[in-house]
């Protein structure tokens, strides 16, 4: 009996991990990193006084994750030579061709200086199809604007709702079992207890001399 209490003890603790586990998972699987380049959209585009970049990632984009867009803003100066602008304020337009009236206007954030003329942004996808990106990098010298567009796969499934199911069913099993070998256990030893004592073996309380 003991052997059996604490076996449902031990599944009852793995059950939580299984589930605290698949938790973890789900949690850390779906950002994107926040750093990093990806996907190349935009290569050395003129756009008015400056020339941009620009990449994207994850590949492909999905509704309703994360998605990250890096913009590198330069200038080119009259001798050719390539100048990072640092203090551009880079604006992102996300425009739903399902509903272009919804567009939303974001605001890339600079990188730190390891990484001059670089601004970042992510942001959650609201939905699916097709999608038009313009970047504004506006600074003393002026403002420009490219712009390309992505398309968005539907939402994927959550799959750690699937593992997390499936542990959980086969833990409640391994519980089942075990409380059914734990009653039968317990009745055996009752019904031990019941018998008459002549069918336990015991002794007659005289011996028969020769």
């Amino acid at each position: 009996m003991r052997c059996l209490d604490r076996s449902l003890g031990r599944v009852q603790r793995i059950t939580l991990q299984l589930v605290t586990l698949c938790l973890a998972i789900a949690t850390a699987a779906s950002p994107v990193s926040a750093h990093g380049g990806g996907t190349p959209q935009i290569v050395d585009a003129p756009a008015g006084p400056y020339r941009l970049f620009a990449w994207t990632s994850p590949d492909p984009w999905r509704a309703e994750e994360l998605v990250h867009v890096t913009v590198a803003v330069t200038r080119v100066d009259a001798t050719g030579q390539v100048f990072p602008i640092t203090d551009a304020q880079v604006a992102i337009r996300l425009i739903s061709e399902a509903q272009p009236d919804q567009a939303l206007t974001l605001f890339a954030q600079p990188v730190s200086a390891v990484a001059t003329g670089f601004y970042e942004l992510d942001h959650k996808l609201p939905g699916d199809g097709l999608w038009r990106i313009e970047i504004e990098a506006r600074g003393v010298e002026g403002v420009g604007v490219v712009a390309f567009t992505m398309v968005a796969e539907p939402a994927a499934p959550t799959r750690w709702l699937f593992w997390a199911g499936g542990a959980f069913v086969a833990a409640i099993g391994a519980l089942i079992v075990l409380q059914a070998a734990r009653q039968r256990a317990l009745r055996r030893e009752q019904t031990g207890q019941k018998q008459p004592v002549g069918r336990q073996g015991a002794r007659p309380a005289f011996r028969i001399e020769r």
